[in-house]
């Protein structure tokens, strides 16, 4: 698992969670209300919308204690000590709803462009890994991530003009799919981006995003000397 992941930038983990678990996940999920989020501590938008849709949810499990217990199961602890170590902070949490006919898509880019350049070191490119937990099956037709594999090791790749537009351009990657219960995980460095769902089935994922603490000045600690951190502290969020 580690090879592939360092050989391409992105590996499907099959079978971690359940179908019943991810039927959970999505009824949680669609109950977490952005008063609920607000409540909880969190600063920011609790939720963004595309296509008078809303189409992500951020740090929900500051507001719901099963999206919460989730994130810290012993599965998902296992996968980051394996990938980081015993010293990690969490950096996302969030639901991406993606539903059926969702008009919504990600231009090519590398996760960098989220992570705030005067909070994490030079060593992002190694330290921070984001995973996905295939809350739907992600099929050919439901608007799959396509990743570039092997564009984690490219020296430079630009910033989209504009984010929620997919160009193809001339660059072709590979549509990961996955089952329901599997896990994606992939580099911050590696190119991606997915086109509309024109599907009638919703591919939704549970995101949650990790890096080694000595490359994250700030966020909230999720492992500390391998011990599992059990609730994120939002004022830990910059």
């Amino acid at each position: 698992m580690l090879k592939e992941y360092e050989d391409k930038g992105v590996v499907v983990i099959p079978s971690v969670f359940t179908e019943e678990e991810c039927d959970r996940i999505k009824s949680e999920a669609y109950g977490v209300t952005d008063d609920q989020i607000k409540a909880a501590g969190y600063k920011h938008a609790p939720s963004e919308q595309a296509y008078n849709k809303k189409s992500l949810i951020f740090f929900p499990a500051l507001a719901n204690e099963y999206l919460n217990s989730i994130r810290t199961d012993e599965r998902m602890q296992n996968l980051v000590r394996e990938f980081l170590g015993d010293d990690v902070r969490q950096i996302n949490n969030q639901i991406y709803f993606r539903e059926e006919a969702d008009l919504d898509t990600f231009a090519w880019h590398r996760d960098t462009i989220f992570r705030e350049s005067h909070v994490f070191t030079s060593n992002l490119v190694t330290d921070y890994l984001q995973t996905v937990i295939a809350v739907d099956d992600i099929t050919e037709e439901n608007s799959p991530v396509e990743f570039i594999t092997g564009s984690h090791l490219w020296e430079t790749f630009g910033d989209p003009v504009n984010l929620r537009l997919f160009d193809r351009g001339n660059l072709e990657g590979i549509k990961y799919t996955a089952q329901k219960g599997d896990m994606m995980v992939w580099s911050v460095m590696i190119v991606h981006g997915s086109e509309e769902n024109k599907s009638t089935r919703s591919r939704m994922t549970y995101m949650n995003g990790f890096c080694r603490t000595r490359s994250a000045s700030t966020y909230p600690d999720y492992l500390v000397d391998g011990n599992i951190i059990e609730e994120i502290d939002p004022e830990r969020i910059p």
